[in-house]
């Protein structure tokens, strides 16, 4: 774990960064300035942490309330592919929801993503709870229309289709982390709910909205840290205020260190609570960019933010900002699954990004707008890949293959102004 009372350097020739469950050792022949935000997180105590739980929410009463007044409780837990702090919550609430006998179940919000396996649900819940709940856990699939309930239209044309688990239970309880999402501004709160238990049909027509039909690009606010007129979030909580008749939510939005510890919580209004929760992110990961580089290091994070391709190119697009245009990136995502699904993989087969944009339009499907969104941004600079990719698959996205370290010192040796981002999730470039 990082220690938090340690100086913070500001440049380094050596440093380390994570690539899927290990890490790799950098030596550069001149020196790297470290690119952190100025504000520390530090992890919360199990006293801390509870003492969030008991007090009043965000226009709401605390946990424990929220679990007396129930009748069904749902709790929303987030996928393999994002950490939540759920290990943390997760035995203070199924121990009071059991003092008072309440039915409780679990759904895992995967969205269009593939199901969590065995192992991974336990990391997510922790062993004890999963063995506990097993039986209590609901699966969602997105392609199965049968299991899902229509609440209405959103006046930008997405269908409102969720899982019937949101309709059995009276009580809706989400736990997830708040963190930067490069079209929906943030993530976490609504997003649990929709698209996490949203149809593949109607999670297609939300993101489409990231797309400017007039200007035939990517929408100008439906960016990374923006909710202000942002279509693609608008359009999110419209479609869970159309359902929200006939229940009672108690969100936990948790921001966590890049070790996965709950470095500060917000609870209460599944709206409302997010938004605060989205300003504190802010306050302790604004990064104000001044002079850019011309060469970067930086690494997707480790697991599971580089599981596949999908999840770490969104690393790589928060740190754009720092690098000028036609500039030099050296990025470390193992990615063990690959490019993430086969809508985002097969899109590669179109060789520009211009030809990407006219497919979009013409026939959106899920992750294909990633690989735009990537194609774009691998055609403006120059990015090195050390992962498991083959040299065949970097070159189809566009990118160029790192197979070893060998070459690194001649890359910085060429380059005037490097920098090194440690923990790409803890930065927010402005």
């Amino acid at each position: 774990m990082r220690d938090s009372n340690a100086q913070c350097p500001r440049s380094a020739d050596n440093f380390r960064l994570a690539c899927g469950n290990s890490a790799v050792d950098i030596a550069l022949p001149k020196t790297a300035e470290i690119i952190k935000a100025e504000k520390r997180m530090t992890a919360m105590t199990d006293g801390q942490i509870k003492d969030v739980l008991s007090a009043d929410g965000v226009m709401s009463p605390n946990l424990y309330e929220t679990i007396e007044d129930a009748e069904k409780i749902l709790v929303v837990l987030p996928d393999a592919t994002r950490k939540s702090g759920a290990e943390k919550i997760l035995p203070e609430l199924t121990a009071y929801a059991q003092e008072k006998g309440k039915e409780l179940n679990f759904i895992i919000a995967v969205g269009t993503h593939r199901q969590p396996t065995e192992a991974e649900l336990k990391k997510i819940m922790t062993p004890e709870i999963y063995e506990k709940y097993s039986g209590n856990i609901l699966r969602h699939d997105s392609e199965n229309y049968a299991d899902m309930d229509f609440y209405g239209i959103t006046k930008r044309k997405t269908t409102v289709l969720l899982n019937k688990a949101y309709r059995l239970h009276d009580t809706i309880i989400t736990i997830g982390s708040v963190s930067y999402h490069y079209f929906a501004g943030y993530g976490g709160g609504r997003k649990l709910i929709f698209p996490g238990l949203g149809g593949h049909k109607a999670i297609t027509a939300n993101h489409k909205l990231a797309i400017d039909p007039v200007e035939k690009k990517r929408h100008i606010n439906a960016v990374t840290g923006n909710l202000r007129n942002n279509p693609v979030h608008d359009d999110l909580v419209e479609a869970v205020m159309i359902a929200r008749s006939g229940h009672n939510f108690y969100a936990i939005n948790t921001i966590l260190t890049e070790e996965g510890e709950i470095a500060d919580m917000v609870c209460g209004d599944l709206f409302m609570s997010h938004i605060e929760a989205c300003n504190r992110l802010d306050s302790y990961c604004l990064y104000e960019a001044e002079e850019k580089f011309d060469l970067l290091f930086v690494s997707a994070g480790g697991y599971p933010k580089d599981i596949n391709m999908i999840q770490s190119q969104k690393y790589l697009d928060r740190v754009l900002p720092l690098v000028q245009e036609g500039g030099r990136i050296v990025f470390f995502a193992q990615c063990p699954d690959g490019y993430g699904n086969k809508f985002f993989e097969d899109f590669f087969d179109v060789k520009l990004s211009s030809d990407m944009l006219k497919g979009l339009m013409d026939d959106y499907k899920i992750n294909r707008q990633t690989a735009f969104n990537l194609k774009s941004n691998l055609e403006r600079f120059e990015v090195y890949l050390y992962s498991d990719f083959s040299e065949k698959d970097c070159e189809r996205m566009g990118f160029l293959k790192l197979a070893d370290l060998s070459g690194v010192p001649h890359l910085a040796a060429s380059a005037d102004r490097i920098g090194f981002v440690p923990f790409p999730s803890d930065l927010f470039v402005k």
